[in-house]
C-alpha cells in the first residue's frame, strides 16, 4: 500500500521529551574539501526522528576511491560528534555491502542527544557532515542528506474502536466523536497517520484473537487501535504529547522508538565446541545434546519466527531460501546492520544436523524471519517492531489459517533505547506497542522469548515507569513473554558460570539466562575463515555473544519442551507452563543474585520432570534351554533402564501369580514343572511398564 506524505516545515525551537533541541545557526560547509569525497547517508532512508533518545545510523559508502576498511574509526566524526561506543569502549560499527553495489560500506551509530547538544541535529538540519582519516592519513569526507521529523506512536482507547488508513479516513466505529483528536493533529500539522494494522488485515486479526479471547482471563489488547503519527521537525513534542495524553480518546502517546544495532563481533565439525548445548554438570550447557537423539524433542512441526534485521538463508548449515522471510514485502530486510547477526541466531536454533559445521538445538523446526523495518512507500522505510508483531499476529498461511499456531515460538532479537539513551539499551517491551503485541501473541498460544538487552540497566529502576506503571514489575503487569539475560559460559576465569555478564540488563522481570559469550554458531567468519575460503555461505563464529546469543539457547529449551509435550499428547503448553518448568528445574544464577537474570535451563532435568515413558526391563537366564525348551533351576537376572527419563525407581516380579516382589538381586526358579514369571518396572515419575511374562519349564527338583 502506497501512502502519500504532506511536506511540513521544520523551523523554530523544538522541545523534545528528554532533550532540548534549539534552533541552529546556519550550517556552513567544510572549510576545505577533503582529499577523498565519499557518498554518505543517514537514518534508514534519510529521515531522522527528533523525538526521544536513540542512535542514528550513518553510512559511509565504499567506492573505487576508498576502501572503508582503511578508515580509522578513531578519527571519524559526524559534525563534532564521535560515534557511540559500546560498554566495552568499541565504536559501534559494521562493515558490509549496505547498498548492494558490490563494495563494502561502513556504518557507524551516533547518539541523537549528542548531535542535538552540539547543534548538529536541529529541525532545520539538511545534511550531516562526516569527516575521517584513513590509516595513511588521507582526509575523507562527505555530507549525508537528512529530513528531520517527529514520529510518535499513539494508541487510541479501545472503546472508541478507532479505524482508518489515514487522518482523513480516521473514524470511530463505535460512533464516538474524534473531533478533539483531529483538532490536536491539525493544530500540530500532522503529515501522516499510519495504522499498525492495515485495514485489509483488521478482520484477520480480529478472527485470530477472538478464538483465544474466550479463554483469556483478561481482555486482550486491540492492536488495530495503534497508529504512528508523523509531524514536522519543528513540532513542540512536549506540547503535542501533553495535549494527546490529556484526551480520553488516547491511552498512549510517546516518541517512536529507534532501531538499536545488534552486538558487534570482535567445514569441519564444530559441534564439540558448542558447549552451550552440552551436559549441564560438565559443560554448563543446557543438556540439549543428550536428549536430541529423541525425535520428539527436536522441534518437528513447530515454527520459530525470529524478529531480525536480516539473515543469510543460503548458508551451507541452514539450507533455506527466501521463503523463510514472512514479511511479504511490507516488512523488508535491510543491510544496514549486515546479515551475520540473524544468521548466527538461526544457526543456534536450526542449523542442520549434517555432520559438519554446527548443529542447532532443535534442528527439525521450521524457522522463519521477519524484519521490523516497514516499507512505507515513496522510498521511505521505518523501524516499527510493534506493527511487525501485529502483522505476525494477523498473518494467514496458505490454507487461510493463522500462521502462528499454538506451540509455535517467536524470538525477539531486538532491543531499544532506555531513558539513559546512548548504548544503554532497554528490553524491547519498554515500547508499549510491543508489550501489547506480545500479550496478544502469547494469548494466541505462541511462546514468545525476548532477549533482555545489553544495557547494563536494572529494569526495576524507577526510570522504567510509564503512565504511573512500574513497567517491568511482574506483579503489576506481564505480557506473558520470557525475558532472557546473559550469563557466563564458565570458560573464562573473569566470568564465572551463570554469573550475570556486565552488559546484561537484569531485574525481577527476568526469567531465564543462558550463555552470553563464547558461542559457536553460523555467521561472522571469525573461525576457520581462511580455511573455508572466506566464503560468506561457509562462515562460522566462535564468539557470538550478548543477550542475543542467550535468547536462542533458551528458545531451544522452550521448543524442545513444547515438542515433547505435544508429541506425547500433553500439549501444546502455554508459555507460562514452560517457563515455570524451566525455572523450577534450572541451575541457579551464581554471584550477585540481587541482580537477577534467572536460572539457566537444564533441559534434561526439565524433561525428566515431565517424562511419560515407562522404563524397559530385560530378562536374562544363566543357561541355554535344552532341546525341548526346558531348564534346570535357571537363575533370572532383571535389568531396567529409563533412557534420558526420570530414572528407574523399582523393578518388580512375581512367580506363578504370587505376590509382587521388588527385585534386588538375581534369583533362581526351582521346582519341577511349568512356571510363569511376570515382571515390570516403574520410574520416579510413576510411569509403569506394561507387564511382561515368560513361561519356564523346569526339570530341576530344587535345592
Amino acid at each position: 500500500m502506497t501512502r502519500r506524505f504532506r511536506a511540513g516545515a521544520a523551523i523554530g525551537t523544538l522541545a523534545v521529551t528528554g532533550c532540548a533541541l534549539l534552533a541552529p545557526t546556519a550550517q556552513a560547509g567544510p572549510a576545505d574539501r577533503p582529499e577523498i569525497e565519499v557518498d554518505v547517508s543517514a537514518g534508514l532512508s534519510g529521515h531522522v526522528n527528533l523525538a526521544g533518545p536513540g542512535l542514528v545510523p550513518v553510512t559511509v559508502h565504499g567506492s573505487t576511491a576508498v576502501d572503508v576498511t582503511d578508515i580509522d574509526l578513531r578519527t571519524l566524526t559526524v559534525g563534532d560528534v564521535a560515534p557511540a561506543r559500546s560498554e566495552s569502549g568499541a565504536v559501534i560499527s559494521h562493515v558490509g555491502d549496505v547498498d548492494g553495489d558490490g563494495s563494502d560500506d561502513l556504518v557507524v551509530h551516533v547518539d541523537k542527544r549528542q548531535l542535538a547538544a552540539e547543534g548538529e541535529l536541529t529541525p532545520s538540519t539538511g545534511v550531516l557532515q562526516v569527516t575521517a582519516s584513513t590509516g595513511d592519513g588521507a582526509d575523507v569526507g562527505g555530507a549525508a542528506p537528512v529530513e528531520p521529523e517527529v514520529s510518535l506512536e499513539i494508541k487510541f482507547a479501545e472503546g472508541y474502536r478507532v479505524r482508518g488508513g489515514s487522518e482523513a479516513t480516521l473514524r470511530s466505529t463505535a460512533g464516538e466523536s474524534l473531533d478533539d483528536v483531529r483538532a490536536v493533529l491539525d493544530r500540530h500539522d500532522v503529515s501522516a497517520l499510519i495504522p499498525f494494522v492495515e485495514p485489509t488485515q483488521t478482520d484477520d486479526l480480529a478472527a485470530a484473537t477472538s478464538r483465544v479471547q474466550a479463554r483469556s482471563a483478561e481482555p486482550l489488547p486491540d492492536l488495530a487501535s495503534w497508529y504512528t503519527a508523523l509531524l514536522p521537525g519543528g513540532t513542540d513534542v512536549d506540547a503535542v504529547l501533553a495535549e494527546l495524553t490529556a484526551l480520553p480518546e488516547v491511552v498512549y502517546a510517546y516518541p517512536s522508538p529507534e532501531p538499536a544495532p545488534p552486538p558487534a563481533e570482535p567445514t569441519p565439525d564444530l559441534t564439540p565446541l558448542q558447549g552451550y548445548l552440552r551436559p549441564s554438570d560438565t559443560h554448563n550447557g543446557i543438556d540439549a545434546e543428550l536428549v536430541r537423539s529423541d525425535p520428539r524433542v527436536r522441534g518437528a512441526g513447530i515454527r520459530v519466527i525470529d524478529l531480525e534485521y536480516n539473515w543469510n538463508p543460503f548458508h551451507e548449515d541452514l539450507q533455506l531460501d527466501w521463503s523463510s522471510d514472512i514479511g511479504q514485502g511490507r516488512f523488508v530486510r535491510i543491510e544496514t546492520f549486515g546479515d551475520d547477526h540473524g544468521t548466527a541466531v538461526f544457526g543456534e536454533i536450526a542449523a542442520k544436523d549434517n555432520g559438519y559445521g554446527v548443529t542447532g538445538g532443535v534442528p527439525d523446526v521450521e524457522i522463519y524471519g521477519i524484519s521490523p523495518v516497514e516499507d512505507l512507500g515513496n522510498g521511505r522505510t521505518s523501524w516499527r517492531p510493534g506493527p511487525a508483531l501485529a502483522f505476525v499476529a494477523a498473518l494467514k498461511d496458505e490454507n487461510g489459517q493463522s500462521f502462528v499456531r499454538p506451540g509455535d515460538a517467536l524470538i525477539l532479537e531486538q532491543q531499544t533505547a532506555s531513558p539513559l539513551g546512548g548504548s544503554r539499551y532497554a528490553p524491547l517491551e519498554w515500547i508499549p506497542s510491543v508489550f501489547e503485541a506480545n500479550k496478544v501473541l502469547t494469548a494466541m498460544g505462541a511462546n514468545v522469548v525476548l532477549t533482555g538487552g545489553n544495557g547494563n540497566t536494572n529494569t526495576d529502576d524507577p526510570m522504567y515507569t510509564l503512565n504511573g506503571v512500574k513497567w517491568f514489575d511482574p506483579a503489576v503487569q506481564h505480557s506473558g513473554s520470557i525475558f532472557v539475560g546473559a550469563g557466563g559460559s564458565g570458560l573464562r576465569a573473569t566470568d564465572p558460570a551463570r554469573a550475570r555478564l556486565s552488559f546484561s540488563n537484569y531485574g525481577q522481570r527476568f526469567d531465564l539466562q543462558a550463555w552470553g559469550q563464547d558461542i559457536y554458531t553460523t555467521g561472522y567468519c571469525n573461525v576457520l575463515c581462511a580455511e573455508l575460503g572466506n566464503d560468506h555461505n561457509r562462515a562460522y563464529s566462535r564468539s557470538f555473544s550478548g543477550t542475543s546469543g542467550a535468547g536462542p539457547i533458551v528458545t531451544n529449551a522452550v521448543v524442545a519442551v513444547q515438542s515433547y509435550v505435544t508429541s506425547v499428547g500433553l500439549g501444546p503448553w502455554t508459555t507460562a507452563q514452560i517457563n515455570e518448568l524451566l525455572r523450577s528445574t534450572g541451575t541457579p544464577q551464581t554471584t550477585n543474585t540481587h541482580e537477577n537474570i534467572g536460572p539457566r535451563p537444564d533441559l534434561r532435568a526439565a524433561l525428566r520432570a515431565i517424562e511419560v515413558d515407562a522404563p524397559t526391563t530385560q530378562l536374562a537366564l544363566n543357561q541355554r534351554p535344552a532341546r525341548d525348551g526346558s531348564y534346570v533351576n535357571p537363575t533370572v537376572t532383571l535389568t531396567a533402564e529409563d533412557g534420558w527419563g526420570s530414572g528407574v525407581n523399582r523393578v518388580m516380579y512375581r512367580l506363578d501369580g504370587g505376590p509382587w516382589r521388588t527385585y534386588t538381586e538375581p534369583f533362581r526358579v526351582v521346582g519341577l514343572g511349568e512356571h510363569t514369571l511376570e515382571y515390570r518396572s516403574n520410574d520416579h515419575n510413576d510411569n509403569t511398564e506394561q507387564t511382561h511374562s515368560i513361561t519356564i519349564v523346569n526339570r530341576g527338583r530344587g535345592e
